[in-house]
């Protein structure tokens, strides 16, 4: 996207009078956060008897300011520029190269005895017996990590007034999961809750539970295990016109806030339960029973099926990713790297309905063929096909590749599988076979367009290629489109040459979508406690959860394990306290106790310029004697003022969109 329609569009938002209050909640919570950090500053500094000279909440760069006062020897202020604060005690000098040259002619002069009688000329007046170089080490050691100290104090307190307050959290059930994921592969599905990682239990959880290990993929950037947000049975306070798929054909159209309470007749009480029932009547009517609002009256919804919009297109499997622990695919033997080439004697056919078939078959007996990873070769060189039996199960809950680069699931059979950008096959009098598209084609981009209209030169769709496999995330995508949604294809022929192809897809006569459109409500639980002690232990649970997060965070980047585009500039976290803002002061509490362990954490890397690179070097003092040598201290600090610097530039492109995330 352009840096100037996002910056046209941030000011427009801010000139909304409806935003002021959500922009003052946020202004005062992380002018707050700062504050917090620069009073540990400036409050030991006092008790260690150093003269603050001024005390400011942004920077003053040139003289630059919003307001300041002087109250006894210290000025206050807010700088215009509101990147951070800053406390400037008597004889800091902001000049690396004669920092340390101060600090040691402070120490001589005091030891000495032999101070001037009046000040002099000098501008850094280190004979002051209150200047900051003239004080012990230790001294200077708990001014400068006194910081860091009191944001995590605050921290601790902000969560504590949360949960006294009481906080709205996602509940840990589980909506969906990515085929093939961590999740996936454990067996976790459609209303299994989450209540212990890692060990630490939710006390609030009763019912059966069963343990397992999981290993997050790291495929999509950062550490995840496929599982979606849970979702109640609720449409959306704030549902816009127009629902997707079959939801939008509802009688009586469906309106914001309904709650579903029944499925021809049968009271379902959970998303899980709404899904079973769902689930075998995929390809009928359902009359849905429907509350309307917290106390209005129920009423029926006829609900349509939704058939699968298809285009033709037969694209190639890939062999199978993954297996399902305590699946019929795990039962029969089935493994990583074993290619499906044919279903009860016949080729497997599409792929993305391959499951939608195999579930008609639960209870009875089916026959694979299987081509093993380490199969054997026949007279003619070819891989031996080997037979397997085995019985599809009944699905009643949801694995859709709604992820990109996501395999397609066989639910039926406990199998994962990418699917390939190559045409294997073309349906005759199909919208793909009317485009001219040929089997040995390859699609290398998709994109969702309007009828009538043409892809934007902004709209650079969906990748697709060996080393991002989305084909699956696209059909899930278009399942979920408007009717009149067209598919824009980039397609590269046998020889290399590449053409735009645009297709109307068409209904399925055969495959359905189980959820039909449906929009719901996330589920949340309140999370409150019951005493002033209860409030201090979770804050300080919290506190120590965020901070350990942070640490984890960039061992995984600078191991590069994680991308560093998934960091955040200025603009992203005033985006995020904005949003948490909206959500309440609970939120937004929990949200400043993050960032004011971010801010401990970061604040206190052993970086030259940041309060960790001078601790590093009051250590090296303390050691020593002496402090490091004016040279080293000089291109230290530079050097670590050129990496922050570069760090900032990196993440306002981030924000800005001047850098891709992925």
């Amino acid at each position: 996207m352009a840096v100037l329609p996002m910056i046209a569009m941030l000011g427009l938002w801010i000139l909304e009078p409806a935003n002021w209050l959500t922009i003052l909640q946020v202004a005062l919570g992380l002018g707050f956060v700062i504050f917090v950090h620069e009073l540990g500053h400036f409050l030991v500094a006092k008790a260690c008897g150093v003269k603050c000279e001024k005390f400011y909440i942004g920077f003053d760069v040139g003289g630059a300011k919003l307001v300041s006062f002087q109250w006894g020897e210290t000025e206050y202020g807010i700088g215009a520029l509101p990147l951070g604060g800053y406390v400037k005690m008597l004889g800091q000098d902001d000049n690396p190269a004669a920092a340390a040259a101060e600090a040691q002619r402070a120490k001589a002069l005091i030891e000495s005895g032999d101070l001037p009688a009046e000040p002099t000329s000098d501008p850094h007046p280190a004979w002051d017996p209150r200047s900051y170089p003239a004080q012990s080490v230790p001294e200077r050691m708990a001014i400068i990590s006194a910081g860091v100290i009191m944001n995590v104090i605050f921290a601790v307190l902000l969560a504590a007034w949360a949960f006294g307050l009481g906080v709205e959290e996602l509940t840990c059930e589980v909506s969906s999961v990515r085929p093939g994921g961590a999740a996936w592969r454990a067996g976790l599905r459609t209303g299994d809750e989450i209540i212990a990682i890692g060990g630490k239990a939710d006390p609030v959880f009763t019912g059966s539970e069963r343990t397992l290990t999981l290993y997050p993929d790291t495929d999509l950037g950062i550490p995840t295990v496929g599982v979606t947000s849970p979702f109640s049975t609720t449409l959306p306070d704030d549902l816009e016109p127009g629902l997707p798929g079959a939801a939008a054909l509802a009688t009586p159209a469906f309106e914001p806030g309904d709650t579903i309470v029944s499925v021809d007749g049968d009271p379902v009480t959970t998303y899980a339960e709404l899904i079973e029932a769902l689930s075998p009547r995929a390809d009928t009517n359902v009359t849905l029973g429907v509350r309307r609002g917290t106390s209005g009256p129920e009423l029926d919804i006829l609900l349509p099926p939704q058939p699968r919009r298809e285009t033709g297109l037969v694209m190639a499997a890939s062999p199978i990713a993954s297996v399902q622990a305590d699946s019929p695919a795990a039962a029969a033997g089935i493994r990583p790297g074993d290619r499906l080439v044919s279903l009860d004697g016949d080729p497997i056919g599409n792929p993305l309905t391959l499951d939608a078939r195999l579930r008609e078959r639960a209870g009875s007996s089916v026959s694979l063929g299987l081509i093993r990873a380490d199969a054997a070769r026949d007279e003619a060189g070819d891989a031996v096909t080997e037979t397997v039996e085995l019985t599809p199960r009944e699905v009643n809950w949801i694995e859709e590749s709604r992820w990109p680069q996501s395999p397609v699931a066989l639910s039926s059979l406990g199998v994962a599988f990418t699917v390939e950008s190559r045409v294997l096959a073309v349906a005759a009098d199909s919208p793909a076979a009317r485009a001219g598209i040929q089997p040995g084609d390859t699609v290398t981009r998709a994109r969702f367009v309007k009828a009538g209209e043409k892809a934007g030169p902004d709209d650079q769709g969906v990748e697709l290629s060996p080393e991002s496999p989305s084909w699956p995330f696209v059909m899930a995508m278009l399942q979920q489109s408007p009717d009149d949604t067209r598919l824009s294809l980039t397609v590269a022929a046998a020889d290399g040459l590449a053409r735009d192809v645009e297709l109307a897809p068409v209904a399925s006569d055969t495959a359905f979508v189980v959820d039909r459109g449906l929009i719901f409500k996330p589920v949340y639980r309140l999370v409150q406690a019951g005493s002033v002690g209860a409030a201090l232990s979770k804050g300080l649970s919290k506190t120590g959860e965020d901070l350990s997060v942070v640490y984890r965070f960039l061992q995984k980047v600078t191991s590069n394990q994680i991308s560093p585009r998934l960091l955040g500039g200025p603009i992203e976290i005033a985006k995020q306290a904005g949003k948490s803002a909206e959500e309440g002061l609970g939120r937004l509490l929990l949200f400043l106790t993050m960032l004011s362990a971010n801010l401990a954490v970061i604040n206190f890397l052993p970086v030259p310029v940041l309060d960790g690179g001078h601790m590093v070097f009051l250590l090296y003092e303390l050691v020593r004697g002496k402090p490091p040598s004016e040279k080293v201290v000089e291109g230290l600090s530079y050097l670590g003022l050129l990496l922050l610097l570069s760090l900032m530039l990196f993440v306002f492109g981030l924000d800005l969109g001047l850098i891709p995330r992925r």
